[in-house]
C-alpha cells in the first residue's frame, strides 16, 4: 500500500492506568496503547477494528488524535495466547 491509502485509526487519550483500568478499556472495545516520542509516553486507547490490516501494511499506519493525524508505526503488539486478539499496543511516530 502507498502513503495515500494508509489506514487511520482513532484514538483518544487515557488517564488511568494500572491493570484493572486496561481490563475496563479492553471491555469497552478499545486497546490500551503507548505512544512513544522523544523520550515521553502518551497513554492512550484506540480503536482495534482495523488494527490486523495495520500490522499487514508494513505496521504503519495513521492515528488520529485530537484533531491531528500522525503517521506511527508499531513497535510492540501483546496478544493473548488463546483468544489471538491485541491486549496492548506501543507505538513509535514513524
Amino acid at each position: 500500500m502507498s502513503e495515500t491509502t494508509m489506514i487511520t485509526i482513532e484514538g483518544k487519550h487515557r488517564e488511568v492506568t494500572g491493570k484493572g483500568a486496561c481490563r475496563r478499556i479492553r471491555r469497552d472495545g478499545m486497546i490500551p496503547a503507548n505512544l512513544c516520542h522523544k523520550g515521553k509516553s502518551t497513554m492512550l486507547e484506540i480503536n482495534p477494528k482495523f488494527l490486523s490490516r495495520a500490522w499487514k501494511n508494513e505496521k504503519k499506519f495513521n492515528l488520529s488524535l485530537d484533531g491531528k493525524v500522525l503517521p506511527v508505526v508499531i513497535t510492540e503488539l501483546q496478544l493473548d495466547h488463546v483468544k489471538r486478539v491485541a491486549l496492548h499496543v506501543d507505538l513509535a511516530h514513524a
